[in-house]
């Protein structure tokens, strides 16, 4: 019945619409023919005018037939293109993936698209494009071992892939939960500058892991490279730091300061002010001249690669303090300011590496929101 109601709607706006340009399209031109006619003669041939155009006004009931008919040519060839293409579709559900359309509450949520894509997936495993989209989405929301999976089974079906390889790497540096490059997806990261040595994320990663192994040369090199491909400023002001930080592990000094731009983007947040104590044992450690100390700054509940990081290294003048802001962001996507809280913690590393062993020595955690600028952190053996 709502259907035909519908239907009867549609046909009665049609059926209006239709009488009122029909009338106007049919009389306009005569009318004004005829009144020219009018004005032009006399006598009796005037009077033939008028007449015919009060005939002409008085024809609505001749152009209401030919709307009936053109209505009741309507509703068949309606019902038989329905039947034809939409029979199959109940008329509730067309309207509603209509309006589904336009304010979403129709649209399947995320947990629903994720399940579609997995049952494609698990019908059909080859397929290349669904496997990269399926890591992507494990990424965001922090499924690392379902992304590592999806990538692993994206890189068997594209061996020779960088940017494959590259999200690869990352995704299993992430499921380690260590912040590191080092290891395995360091593997990965090599072989994606070696097929591609422009991919931009490689270059980026790749020089993390050079400065997490100390090569520092070659992280300020690799990074110099990739700071003239990128035109972002924000992410050049990064990847700049980044270098900074290279060059001053060499005592070399800080490159020129990047291209003025706005006063806003310029200014750099004060940060928080970490110091670092340690206990007796700790401090009567044997060490090598490579150990460091690395402070990080992570995303609460968020992922494990650090939001901004701090290595420090000897000689330890305890307490040890150092201001971790801005500036030590390791992306420009995820800046230190933008987070209300943050978990920072500590760590002396024997070998002088970010990635975990087993004879690092680790602080407390500590919980600091942007109100808290001083945060005391303390190496426990």
């Amino acid at each position: 019945m709502s259907e035909l109601i519908i239907y009867a709607s549609i046909l009665l706006l049609s059926m209006v619409l239709f009488y009122v340009w029909y009338r106007r399209q049919g009389q306009a031109s005569e009318k004004q023919w005829l009144l020219q006619q009018i004005n032009q003669s006399n006598g009796p041939e005037q009077q033939q005018y008028v007449d015919a155009l009060n005939q002409l006004n008085n024809s609505a009931p001749s152009n209401m037939k030919v709307t009936l008919w053109i209505g009741l040519m309507i509703i068949p060839a309606t019902l038989a293109i329905d039947y034809i293409w939409f029979h199959d579709i109940p008329i509730d559900q067309r309207f509603a993936q209509t309006s589904g359309s336009s304010d979403g509450s129709q649209t399947p949520d995320l947990a629903t698209a994720i399940q579609q894509l997995e049952q494609k997936l698990a019908d059909d495993p080859d397929n290349l494009e669904g496997q990269l989209l399926y890591g992507l989405t494990m990424m965001s929301t922090q499924n690392y071992a379902a992304a590592v999976d999806a990538y692993k089974k994206a890189n068997q079906l594209d061996p020779n892939n960088a940017d494959i390889l590259t999200e690869l790497a990352e995704s299993i540096a992430f499921k380690n939960n260590t912040g590191s490059f080092l290891g395995e997806p360091e593997q990965y990261l090599s072989q994606a500058i070696a097929i591609n040595p422009k991919q931009q994320k490689a270059m980026w990663l790749q020089g993390i892991v050079l400065f997490e192994n100390l090569d520092y040369q070659q992280a300020e090199s690799i990074w110099t490279d990739l700071l003239s491909m990128v035109d972002s400023p924000n992410i050049q002001a990064t990847i700049r730091k980044q270098i900074n930080q290279a060059r001053q592990a060499q005592n070399k000094p800080n490159l020129d300061t990047a291209p003025a731009t706005s006063q806003a983007q310029a200014a750099s947040p004060e940060g928080y002010l970490v110091v670092i104590t340690a206990d007796e044992a700790v401090k009567n450690l044997p060490l090598d001249p490579s150990a460091r100390i690395f402070v990080y700054a992570k995303q609460v509940n968020g992922p494990p690669m650090p939001v901004a990081a701090v290595p420090i290294s000897q000689p330890f003048n305890w307490p040890i303090s150092v201001r971790i802001n801005d500036a030590n962001s390791l992306t420009a996507e995820r800046k230190l300011s933008q987070f209300d809280q943050l978990e920072f913690s500590a760590k002396l590393s024997m070998s002088g590496n970010a990635s975990p062993a087993a004879d690092d020595v680790s602080s407390d955690l500590k919980v600091a929101g942007k109100q808290t600028k001083n945060i005391q952190l303390k190496l426990i053996q």
